[in-house]
């Protein structure tokens, strides 16, 4: 008996669990599709109602696309990938087919088990047997359907709902193509696109630049939100959110009166972002940048250049310090440099707005004319960058944390100052008198005209009105100067002045302003009245009797002086120490002296006013009788009692206060009281004088007057005469009878 038989699996068996693993793939297939499109559909719908409930944000819906990719790996792993990478032994196969088969009596697994068994020579075993239970088992199996090893009903309902849940999934992407919804959901939640689900609202974010809000670091910002035009409802509330890496906040805001809502100031130091959300509507994440401020690299440079006319140098200022003072006329020029490159630069003072020039970085104008003003001037520069002002989205470039201020007083060249006056003269004069004046002209810069204005007006007859300029003399040479000393005089004589007039004149400066002015300055008018020489020789008079009115009031206080003093020194002369109260006696008394003394100076003064006038006026001739008399015999006297005698009796009363011996005090007295008589002594010759020359002043008036008279007949028998001749020869002229009698003769 031979040992020898086939020892492979016979193809008929080896088909056979072809067939069968190609079904158990199929059926892994099937049903783990079916499983993955289940839970792909799930996913869905759930992710579709969450998403459109709640409004999920970018992040939100990342975290769910992920979540939805894990679980459908997960399916696929589990019910499709690891199933199917998973082999069944064939033994197994070859039994669940016999099992489900029946009436086989394992000939099939014989079959299977035989044919992979390996014989060696002289083994006890017949191969015959072996071959013929491999030959019946593959005999047997060609007449076995594999179908009746699986769940053919199962399969089929796995099928039938794969085919509906990719009908689902087909609709889906359809819907996804031509639905809004779907189509909605697709790009936000798969391609994460910021597309917003259909709402009845749409809300505005106002103040973006390139979809993100620029703001000035350390400013503080408003978001600011609007319902876009076009929808009629907008919501009650909604919610603003920032986030950045120090800090996540969100604030509710509740609509304005007018729809539309406005944040809280927010601080903005650093980086963030915000979006703003409600019920039905969601901002995407916008960033809010924060953008630092143009400053200064060096401080603003302030250069003045003063009017030509002023010969002034350049000069710089500063602009922390001022107010500075310039000169109407002038021009400044501003310089400046920042760290940033600008848009724009401008000053405004009050309402005006002045551009300046931009290179760059930096800024430089000029103020003159007009735009030169008295205030505080605020520089505002604006760069590249866009922002927002607080409470406000106004787009606008950012400046300077503090705008730079400097300040300015815009002085007007003052005119001339002239303080010229007349000496000498009281407010008549004679026609043919000369008006002296002295003083000062002033000027910042340079006078360059100085005239002297004259107006007469007449009190009787035709009333005629006469002026002119005169040219001080010496003028010319001091022109230029800032500063001229006037000494000179107006001579009327070549004016021809009438009696009974009025005469003023006027002093006049001019500078050499030649942008604002010139300016003109001019004096205090000075007034007069032309009267003839009685008449001032009269009011003299006059005036030299007050005077002698008040020496002899002089000589009565002097005498009450004299005699206070006797007294007291009479009281004293047996006491060292003196009492409060007599001391006080004794300052009194120094104090009469002294205002005696000041009462005779005034006298003195008005007197040599008077003879001033009288040589202004040209009443006599130099050193005349007149004056001569008053300079020898009541000026001069006066003059040594007021800068000698009085003074020392003064000096003296106040040194015998402060004696404590007697007798050196009765020794004081007696010189105080000689010095006291001697006053009264020369005022009373003084009066003496003035009463004499009284007289003399009398007499010589009288005699004017009655020269005067005379000249006035003297004009009126010319003027008699004159008008008699022209009547004579008026008659001849009319009479015809002597024509004829001329004309026959001839």
């Amino acid at each position: 008996m031979s040992n020898k038989f086939n020892s492979k699996i016979p193809p008929e068996i080896t088909a056979t669990l072809g067939r069968m693993r190609r079904g158990v793939q199929r059926y892994f297939i099937v049903d783990g599709l079916k499983y993955i499109l289940a839970v792909l559909i799930a996913i869905i719908i759930a992710d579709f109602l969450i998403d459109k409930t709640f409004r999920m944000d970018f992040y939100q819906r990342l975290v769910m696309l992920i979540l939805g990719a894990g679980c459908l790996i997960f399916v696929a792993f589990k019910r499709l990938i690891a199933p199917l990478m998973s082999r069944l032994s064939d033994d197994a196969l070859l039994l669940e087919l016999e099992q489900s088969h029946g009436g086989m009596n394992e000939s099939l697994i014989s079959a299977l088990e035989l044919s992979r068994m390996r014989v060696s020579e002289g083994a006890n075993v017949s191969a015959k047997m072996i071959q013929e239970t491999i030959d019946t088992g593959a005999s047997q199996i060609n007449d076995v359907e594999i179908s009746s090893a699986f769940k053919l009903k199962k399969m089929k309902i796995n099928f039938y709902i794969l085919l509906i849940l990719f009908s689902c999934f087909g609709v889906g992407v359809f819907g996804a193509l031509t639905n809004d919804s779907l189509s909605i959901w697709y790009k936000r939640n798969v391609l994460l696109q910021e597309v917003q689900w259909p709402s009845n609202y749409v809300l505005n974010v106002e103040g973006l630049y390139e979809d993100k809000i620029r703001v000035a670091k350390g400013d503080d910002v408003s978001i600011k939100v609007k319902v876009k035009e076009g929808y009629k409802l907008f919501p009650e509330s909604i919610v603003i959110e920032f986030k950045s890496e120090k800090y996540n906040k969100s604030e509710e805001v509740l609509a304005g009166r007018d729809g539309v809502f406005i944040s809280s100031p927010t601080g903005s130091m650093e980086n963030a972002e915000f979006r703003v959300l409600s019920k039905e509507f969601e901002t995407p994440w916008y960033p809010l940048e924060i953008v630092d401020r143009p400053s200064l690299d060096e401080s603003i440079s302030l250069d003045v250049t003063f009017p030509e006319y002023t010969k002034l140098k350049e000069k710089t200022l500063s602009a922390d310090e001022g107010p500075y003072e310039l000169i109407d006329g002038s021009t400044l020029k501003i310089f400046g440099k920042t760290d940033k490159l600008l848009n724009k630069a401008f000053l405004k003072i009050d309402d005006l707005h002045i551009d300046l020039k931009i290179e760059g970085s930096s800024f430089n104008g000029e103020l003159n004319g007009d735009n030169l003003k008295t205030g505080v001037y605020t520089i505002h520069v604006e760069d590249n960058e866009k922002g927002i002002f607080n409470q406000t989205s106004e787009m606008v470039g950012l400046g300077f944390n503090e705008s730079p201020k400097f300040r300015l007083r815009v002085i007007n060249d003052i005119k001339p100052k002239l303080n010229i006056k007349t000496t000498g003269l009281s407010g008549m004069i004679v026609p043919g008198a000369i008006i002296p004046y002295s003083g000062v002209i002033d000027d910042d810069f340079s006078i360059e005209l100085v005239e002297i204005d004259y107006l007469t007006k007449e009190d009787t007859g035709d009333r005629r009105e006469l002026s002119g300029k005169i040219t001080p003399n010496g003028i010319k040479s001091k022109l230029g100067s800032k500063r001229i000393e006037m000494d000179g005089f107006v001579d009327l004589a070549p004016l021809d002045l009438a009696v009974n007039s009025r005469f003023s004149l006027l002093f006049s400066a001019t500078d050499n302003n030649n942008i604002t002015g010139p300016n003109v300055g001019r004096s205090t008018k000075m007034l007069f009245r032309i009267v003839g020489e009685a008449e001032l020789r009269t009011d003299l008079l006059r005036r030299e009797k007050e005077q002698r009115q008040l020496i002899t009031e002089s000589i009565k206080k002097q005498d009450l002086i004299l005699t206070d003093s006797g007294a007291i020194a009479a009281e004293l002369i047996d006491i060292d120490e003196l009492t409060r109260e007599n001391k006080e006696r004794m300052a009194t008394l120094q104090k009469n002296q002294k205002n005696l003394g000041n009462d005779i100076s005034n006298v003195v003064r008005a007197l040599k006013g008077m003879v001033m006038e009288i040589k202004n006026n040209k009443l006599e001739e130099d050193d005349g009788i007149l004056q001569s008399r008053l300079n020898e015999k009541v000026i001069d006297p006066l003059v040594v009692l007021t800068s000698q005698s009085l003074p020392s009796i003064a000096i003296e009363l106040d040194e015998v206060r402060r004696i404590n011996d007697k007798e050196l005090r009765s020794v004081k007295f007696k010189a105080i009281n000689e010095s006291q008589l001697y006053v009264i002594q020369t005022l009373r010759e003084v009066l003496i004088h003035m009463v004499r020359n009284e007289g003399y002043q009398q007499a010589l008036n009288l005699l004017y007057e009655i020269q005067r008279a005379q000249e006035r007949m003297n004009k009126m028998t010319t003027k008699a005469k004159e008008e008699s001749l022209k009547n004579v020869i008026e008659e001849k002229r009319s009479d015809p009878l002597d024509d004829k009698k001329q004309t026959i003769e001839k």
